[in-house]
């Protein structure tokens, strides 16, 4: 059977996920075709006609049937609807989209809207200013606006026909498909600039103290919590504050007891969170049980005055919770000035919560871990409330939570697409929540953009939107534009306008685009702010923040102090993650300055942390950390065992950022230990991961580290290009200490070309920086290359100051790489003297560090000491020796591929030859001479 298409103005429509080509008689899923036939798609298009209204039996007979035509209409109206039903993955029972009126006809449910490529033609005809009493805070009753949601038209109305003018920004679009996901939400009104924001009253449900003495009830004060937020948040008139906010709080202030919240209480709730009003109270179990009832005692503060507004008791029993929420709801809403919600509402109320009982228990359950980061025991719970309703959106979503939490990456996407492909249901903002969050997971920067957008610009004193908003700039690219969002966050009225995390954020943003200054200055005010407000995780945040600004700044004095007092603020709060993360930013200021046993100590309490709280992202983390100390200390084998522990972890958890890092570690290892091609396949997937994925400070090192391999393979100049490529991605995101290290690798090319004394000049202002920020294992690598120009331009005492300054740390921090090194370079410097006695034992000194290169496996070095070994003995008495090292040295260094080592072997052999064949020809001469 074929379909006719609907005529009419617009094309499609949408509702849930599901969108609707009226002309093209298409029902598609996600964009994706549905099959349905011409009888059920003429029913739907029908009830989507008249959404919210009842659609008459006779209505549906004429839509379907023309007049004279014999059928059987109920039973052939009943098969109709089934398959509509079945194509929608709705029930009968428990309807979604089409509801049943017995005997009188059907009711499409759920909100309709015009996709946004049709809602363009509706807004640039909206000129005219609209009332709507229920806009704004509830406060103020009517009052004008000139961005209305758009509604549905009627398409068979002279309204229906209005003609297109112009073309709106993308950006527009986007808004304007959200203000139709969100129409009858009530948004703030925006009337041109930030001062026409009528922010909304704001309100925080606390939470309820369990009464009953039984631990098995103790879910019911997040369930009863969350429940009366979603009641209250139905129709936007009241701006509620997140859960996480909430939970964030009470640890900060220690506040558990929600019967007892006296004036000091409110003021530092007030301070803390900066929100209007708050609820809090109690639940129990009565003693007359038969029917299981439940008392609920909730009571409305104003947090300026301290004053309670409203005190108010409702009996329920267990099997009928949310009834007894929806009550509470109800008489709140009246009390604070705000209309009922209405049908449409209060079915997306209903169905944005569980079901089944035990289900409902169990997410309850996992959200509370949740908030406080026991992201393990979270996990248990949801995967069990999963395992219960298995189609309810938000436990999914909250287990993808957990995921994050635990660092699970993948698992983390794949249970965010899952309530995503659930959430049809949902209120509007959270639906559009929840595929923020899939978009987040799935890298999908763009999109997770427009929708936190949209929501901002629909709500624009919703300071967490717009948080959200700058958070995901950031994470896609576009840190100016998340400085732009942060800019409109400082307008907003006190004291959202003062929210440190605002700066928090502000923080990440500069940090992006390498402003390491703004950074440091930004999580001073974060700091500030915070500790005023009472928020010590927050300020904990700031302090870990002016760390990490302290040591990309090549500043680490102040690193210790502002560490330290971050771990004090974590432990008061019981935030152990937090815990860890300051002490990780410790380790690696240590260990910018040489003090690897420290930073060692530093990553091992991490580590344990993070073991215990099963943070499988910050054990891979550390285990990283650990590859990177023992690479420093010379420990090679150590070194590539953490790494390629780390690298497991980052692939089983799915992080491809980490297993960046990871394989960056372990081509430095290779590298080192002359393994060059599996060196270069690990740094090319860093780099193609790192590039990829946007990540410019381990693409740099990526670069970095392929710019050395090609030096030892001989290729001075694609070397040079990817060096000077790294230096500029440090130069752009501000980190003098790379950058820095990035020129000694650039003096080591120009000494390669005898370039001296460019050099000289390179290593001399990288070891400058290095003495200012204390980096005594970087400014010795930037002494031995000065050295070494110093030594070529034949200034041996300058040449031996430097070798032995390099050689002093090398010692005193342990790192036997730099000690091997600084070894080749006494010795060479030794030899120059020209004494015989010198040159032995510099010929003994370079065979001791052959020995220890070789067993510590630093191939590199080792074939740098033979080189170094064959050219002493050229210049000694037992040249042939010299020619047999040298000839040795060439082919294994052209067989292992070090083609630069082969090339200085082959070029001292011929030399080698040549003063050979010159003392050969003296000799010659002098015996012919008369």
């Amino acid at each position: 059977m074929v379909m006719r298409a609907v005529q009419g103005p617009f094309r499609t429509r949408g509702f849930g996920v599901f969108e609707v080509d009226l002309r093209a008689a298409e029902l598609r899923k996600h964009g994706v075709r549905i099959k349905l036939q011409e009888q059920p798609f003429q029913i739907l298009s029908l009830l989507l006609e008249h959404p919210g209204e009842v659609v008459t039996l006779e209505e549906l007979r004429g839509k379907l049937w023309p007049a004279h035509t014999f059928v059987d209409f109920d039973r052939s109206l009943n098969k109709a609807m089934t398959k509509l039903r079945a194509a929608l993955g709705d029930s009968a029972d428990s309807p979604r989209y089409v509801e049943t009126i017995p005997r009188h006809g059907y009711r499409f449910l759920a909100p309709v809207y015009l996709p946004p490529s049709e809602a363009i033609h509706e807004s640039a005809t909206r000129n005219e200013f609209q009332d709507d009493p229920f806009a704004g805070n509830g406060k103020n009753g009517p009052h004008k606006r000139n961005e209305g949601p758009i509604r549905i038209v009627d398409l068979h109305t002279p309204s229906g026909k209005r003609p297109f003018y112009g073309l709106v920004a993308a950006v527009a679009i986007a808004v304007v498909g959200v203000g139709i996901y969100l129409r009858d939400s009530h948004p703030v009104v925006l009337s041109g600039s930030s001062n026409a924001i009528n922010p909304r009253r704001s309100v925080a449900v606390l939470g309820f103290t369990n009464l009953s003495g039984d631990a098995k009830e103790a879910w019911l004060s997040t369930a009863f919590s969350d429940w009366l937020t979603t009641e209250l948040s139905a129709g936007g008139q009241l701006r509620t504050l997140p859960a996480e906010s909430i939970a964030r709080m009470k640890a900060e202030l220690s506040l558990n007891d929600m019967e007892s919240l006296g004036r000091g209480n409110l003021q530092q709730i007030h301070r803390n969170l900066g929100t209007d009003l708050v609820i809090a109270g109690s639940y129990a179990s009565l003693a007359t049980n038969p029917s299981r009832q439940i008392r609920l005692d909730l009571r409305l503060f104003d947090t300026q005055s301290g004053e309670t507004l409203y005190a108010d008791s409702e009996t329920g029993s267990q099997e009928n919770l949310f009834d007894l929420v929806s009550r509470a709801g109800e008489k709140l809403r009246a009390n604070l000035g705000i209309r009922r919600i209405t049908k449409e509402e209060a079915v997306e109320v209903a169905t944005a919560l569980p079901s089944n009982a035990g289900a409902a228990r169990l997410y309850a359950e996992g959200l509370s871990k949740v908030r406080v980061f026991d992201a393990l025991s979270a996990r248990d719970s949801l995967v069990k409330a999963i395992a219960a309703e298995p189609n309810y959106a938000l436990s999914h979503a909250a287990l993808a939570t957990a995921w994050s939490q635990l660092g699970y990456d993948e698992n983390a996407r794949t249970e965010a697409k899952k309530a995503f492909d659930l959430s049809s249901n949902l209120p509007r903002a959270e639906r559009l929540l929840v595929e923020a969050r899939y978009r987040e997971t799935s890298h999908e920067w763009d999109k997770a953009i427009e929708i936190y957008r949209a929501l901002f610009e629909f709500f624009p004193d919703n300071l967490d939107y717009g948080i959200a908003l700058a958070s995901v700039q950031v994470s896609g690219g576009r840190g100016n534009d998340a400085l732009e969002t942060l800019g409109h966050l400082r307008e907003l009225s006190p004291p959202q306008r003062d929210d440190p995390r605002i700066d928090l954020e502000e923080d990440h943003a500069v940090e992006s685009v390498g402003d390491f200054k703004s950074l440091l200055s930004s999580a001073m005010r974060a700091a500030e702010k915070a500790k005023a407000a009472g928020a010590s995780l927050l300020q904990a945040r700031a302090l870990t923040d002016q760390g990490w600004a302290l040591e990309n700044l090549a500043e680490p004095d102040g690193v210790e102090a502002v560490v330290r007092d971050a771990e004090r603020l974590y432990l008061a709060a019981h935030d152990q993650r937090g815990v860890a993360t300051a002490a990780t930013v410790g380790g690696i200021a240590l260990q910018m300055q040489g003090d690897y046993q420290g930073a060692k100590k530093h990553y091992e309490k991490s580590l344990a942390i993070y073991q215990q709280i099963g943070y499988r992202f910050g054990v891979a983390n550390e285990r990283d950390n650990f590859g990177d100390v023992y690479l420093a200390l010379g420990d090679l084998a150590a070194a590539q065992k953490s790494y390629e522990e780390s690298l497991k972890t980052y692939l089983e958890i799915g992080h491809i950022d980490g297993q960046a890092l990871a394989e960056a570690g372990l081509g430095e290892v290779f590298l080192r230990q002359g393994i060059t091609a599996e060196s270069k396949k690990m740094l090319e997937e860093s780099l193609g991961i790192c590039r990829r994925i946007g990540d410019r400070s381990k693409e740099g090192a990526a670069l970095s580290g392929l710019g050395r391999l090609l030096q030892i393979e001989g290729d001075a100049e694609t070397a040079w290009k990817d060096e000077t490529e790294a230096k500029a991605i440090f130069d752009k995101i501000g980190d003098k200490s790379q950058s820095a290290q990035m020129q000694v690798h650039l003096a080591e090319l120009l000494l390669d070309q005898d370039k001296n004394e460019e050099a000289a000049v390179q290593a001399k202002q990288a070891a400058e920086l290095f003495e200012k920020t204390k980096a005594d294992k970087d400014a010795a690598a930037a002494y031995l290359a000065l050295s070494r120009a110093l030594l070529a331009q034949g200034k041996l005492t300058d040449a031996r100051n430097y070798e032995e300054r390099a050689m002093a740390t090398a010692k005193k921090s342990r790192n036997e790489e730099l000690e091997l090194f600084a070894g080749i370079a006494a010795a060479r410097i030794q030899a120059a003297s020209g004494k015989p006695a010198d040159r032995n034992d510099s010929m003994r000194q370079v065979r001791e560090v052959i020995v220890r290169a070789t067993t510590a496996t630093f191939t590199g070095i080792a074939l740098e000491a033979r080189l170094a070994l064959g050219e002493m003995e050229l210049n000694s008495a037992n040249k042939t020796a010299g020619m047999t090292h040298l000839q040795a040295l060439e082919k294994d260094a052209a067989s292992g591929g070090f083609g630069l080592l082969a090339r200085k072997a082959d070029a001292a052999l011929r030399m080698g030859r040549e003063q050979a064949s010159l003392h050969n020809n003296k000799c010659r001469s002098l015996e012919i001479t008369p």
